[in-house]
Order: structure tokens, then sequence, then C-alpha cells
């Protein structure tokens, strides 16, 4: 079986994953509810955009910070946000694992 087969391989097996089926149930939850979907689009962008700043090695404002941080607090004052941001991160952090195993066997740690 060629490296592509396998990658299929492990792409279905993450797809029958908890963590994977958590993280669509949660988004399918965000989506189904416009109002939500709004808030949290907006919270991404600006999050978004802040990262953009800082990576450009540019100075991120002070001002545009604690928006960031208030927009964060009420945020995750929404338990279906606050559900998907979590399944997310837990996604994110298998995906990472994943990575970091690929990386040590091919001894490009």
């Amino acid at each position: 079986m060629d490296v592509y087969d396998q990658a299929n391989v492990l792409a279905n097996k993450i797809r029958e994953s908890e963590e994977y089926k958590i993280l669509k149930k949660n988004k399918a939850r965000i989506e189904a509810d416009g109002q939500i979907k709004n808030m949290f689009t907006d919270y991404r962008k600006q999050q978004f955009e802040l990262q953009n700043i800082h990576m450009t090695g540019r100075q991120v404002p002070e001002d545009k910070v604690k928006e960031l941080k208030k927009m964060h607090e009420i945020v995750v004052t929404n338990q279906i946000i606050k559900d998907f941001m979590e399944a997310e991160h837990r996604f994110a952090a298998m995906m990472a694992d994943i990575h970091k195993i690929l990386m040590d066997g091919l001894g490009l740690d």
C-alpha cells in the first residue's frame, strides 16, 4: 500500500475518533443558530486579525487586546461556543500528537 493510501486510512480513522465526532457535533450546533454563529465568527475574525499583526512583527494595540479579552469573556459564557472551543482544543491536541508521532518516526523532530 502506498503512502497516499495510508494517509487516507489515517484520515478515516481520525473521522472515526471521538474527538472528531464531538467537534463536528459542536460545530453543527454553532451553525444551527445564526446569532451564535455571528458572535463566534466575529470573535474568530478579531482573533485572527490580532494574530496577523503579531506575526508580522508589529505591536498589537493594547486597546485591541483588551477588546479581544472582553469579547472572549462574553463568548465563553455561551455554552454552545464553549463546548465547541473545548472540542476544538481536544481535536487540535490529538492532531498535534499525530504530527509529533510522524515527525519522530521520520527522525525530523
